[in-house]
């Protein structure tokens, strides 16, 4: 009887298991902030990390974390501080204000640590600049009601995916350095917030090519810090969006 009992508890456990959201179950085993050793942020072999780094071959990083070579935006937001990309509003402002690559990227796999203070902030991909402050495309975002999603900014202007706020609170390190991993594989994405799964999906109404690039949104101050950038490309980009640095800023 016993045995039966404990065959029936492991039953319903797994079936307990298998029906929860995979952030519910995995809230508990968020990484800490910058973890040390080899460490997982996401469930694929390229989700593993090793003191911070991408662990497997085929990524680069594209910051050097002492200038803004191979970067543009807006002057008077961004620089370089203590060895990470360093975005500052200095206060309310009714506009965004963006920094992006001269690069585009197409299907790829992206490491990043952050940080962020105040109200909203992201992290872009196959964007397409229009100003520094309309810039259509994704973004990855970060803030209250926002981290873990994936949102289509000034295109369709709406959440792709969504992940509930509470759960975000769980594996977010607040006023410290955080983590995303994610994935962008032709309509397929998948979104790691501190190694915990927030979002996967089909989107085809996105766009499929672009920069990547940091956002300070508009409305109250946010500062946000950027470092440990790494891509590996999953295929070649498809070009023509990138901007043209007319005038780029002084590293």
């Amino acid at each position: 009887m016993r045995s039966i009992q404990s065959g029936a508890i492991r039953l319903a456990l797994t079936m307990l298991v298998m029906a929860a959201p995979a952030g519910r179950l995995l809230a508990q085993q968020a990484l800490p902030s910058l973890p040390a050793g080899t460490v997982s942020a996401g469930a694929d072999e390229d989700g593993k990390l090793k003191d911070g780094k991408p662990a497997g071959k085929g990524w680069k990083s594209i910051f050097d974390g002492k200038s803004l070579k191979g970067w543009v935006g807006e002057k008077g937001y961004w620089k370089v501080q203590d060895g990470a990309i360093y975005g500052d509003k200095g206060g309310s402002t009714p506009h965004h204000h963006y920094l992006f690559t001269t690069k585009d990227y197409s299907d790829f796999a992206m490491h990043i640590d952050f940080k962020m203070t105040g109200y909203n902030s992201g992290v872009c991909c196959r964007i397409h600049p229009v100003s520094f402050d309309d810039v259509p495309g994704y973004q990855v975002d970060m803030g209250d009601n926002y981290w873990g999603c994936l949102w289509d900014e000034h295109h369709r202007q709406v959440k792709i995916s969504d992940y509930p706020a509470d759960e975000a609170e769980k594996i977010l390190h607040r006023g410290d350095w955080n983590h995303y991993y994610f994935r962008m594989d032709g309509h397929h994405y998948v979104i790691y917030l501190n190694g915990v799964k927030t979002g996967e999906g089909d989107d085809p109404g996105g766009f499929e090519s672009g920069p990547l690039g940091f956002q300070l949104c508009h409305g109250n101050n946010t500062v946000a810090q950027f470092k440990n950038i790494y891509v590996k490309l999953l295929k070649p980009a498809l070009p023509g969006t990138a901007p043209v640095p007319v005038n780029p800023p002084v590293p």
